[in-house]
């Protein structure tokens, strides 16, 4: 399930940082054996410190950066006209296919950080169960599947949101809740009011 995410290395600009800091030990090594005094060895050493914690902080600026970027590509309000339009009119509209693409297309090529890989894994294989009765133009095979992606969909955003906001990430849902929409009309309803 999880070995079809395409998955680069994890945090590839820790390779050419590493090797600034290995460079940056040598050299106090070298001072040290070259008489340098404790107060330098203590001045080199916090500089080092505060390099990781730099590195650090640029890489998780990052990683938040390309998942605020990868949101609206994976459109997943989409999903919830998809599930409608299927489920409700018995349709499946001409873009539908592509959307679904898209959205398995960004899931797959997308660096997640490990804390989502759950709840990557489980929408990568709601949309490939989508994908294919969408590509047959077969909405009564794809009801069910519409229905579980556009309940994955809140989840997975929430899932994202919540991982850019530093807060807990939910679990990923559980598949045979199934997605209510009257509760989220009334909620549409209650908002506009």
């Amino acid at each position: 399930m999880i070995d079809r995410i395409a998955q680069p290395p994890r945090r590839p600009t820790r390779l050419p940082v590493l090797g600034i800091l290995a460079a940056l030990v040598a050299m106090i090594a070298a001072a040290c054996g070259g008489g340098a005094s404790q107060d330098e060895f203590a001045d080199l050493s916090a500089q080092v410190a505060a390099l990781q914690t730099r590195i650090h902080a640029t890489e998780d600026t990052a990683q938040r950066a390309l998942l605020l970027s990868v949101l609206p590509a994976l459109d997943v309000a989409k999903f919830h006209d998809i599930d409608e339009s299927i489920n409700n009119d018995g349709a499946i509209h001409a873009t539908t296919p592509g959307i679904v693409q898209r959205a398995l297309d960004v899931v797959r090529t997308t660096s997640w950080p490990a804390e989502l890989v759950a709840n990557v894994a489980q929408w990568d294989d709601a949309l490939l169960d989508l994908l294919d009765p969408v590509l047959d133009d077969n909405a009564e095979a794809a009801g069910r599947p519409a229905t579980i992606v556009h309940a994955i969909s809140h989840a997975f955003e929430g899932a994202v949101s919540a991982f850019i906001a530093g807060d807990e990430i939910p679990p990923p849902p559980d598949l045979g809740i199934e997605h209510d929409h009257e509760a989220e009309e009334d909620e549409d309803h209650d908002d506009d009011e």
